[in-house]
């Protein structure tokens, strides 16, 4: 997540919301240490998002938009802080995060499908709740 968000989130920064390159260098800092703290809450999110859409039982379909649920609901408001941090403006975070919530509908289900190959990889299960 670490170097997917940089690269986007900086492209989003820059281009579409106006910070300046030191705004957009301070939001990627500090989003190195809140990604670090937050992916194994993030994992636990997905996993109650996918029960209770029980998206495991409903194909890959379904399980694409549990996905792309699961990252808007926990990233958006995740970088919406970072970016209050590093000094954005409101409305260089409303324009940010709403290309973020545009862009989700096609990061989270790739994101996605990457946790899942590395809990096979490294042999973690899914929580149950």
């Amino acid at each position: 997540m670490i170097t997917f968000s940089t690269v986007v989130g900086m492209v989003i920064e820059i281009l579409v919301s106006g910070m300046t390159l030191g705004q957009s260098a301070q939001a990627r800092l500090t989003a190195i240490p809140a990604n670090l703290l937050t992916a194994r809450l993030y994992g636990i999110f997905r996993d109650w998002v996918f029960q209770l859409m029980r998206a495991l039982k409903g194909g890959q379909v379904k399980e694409g938009i549990a996905d792309i649920m699961a990252f808007i609901l926990f990233q958006v408001p995740l970088y919406a802080t970072i970016l209050a941090i590093s000094g954005a403006n409101v409305h260089q975070i409303a324009t940010a995060c709403g290309a973020v919530t545009i862009l989700s509908v096609f990061m989270g289900r790739p994101y996605g499908i990457f946790l899942d190959f590395s809990r096979w990889l490294f042999r973690i299960k899914r929580q149950s709740n």
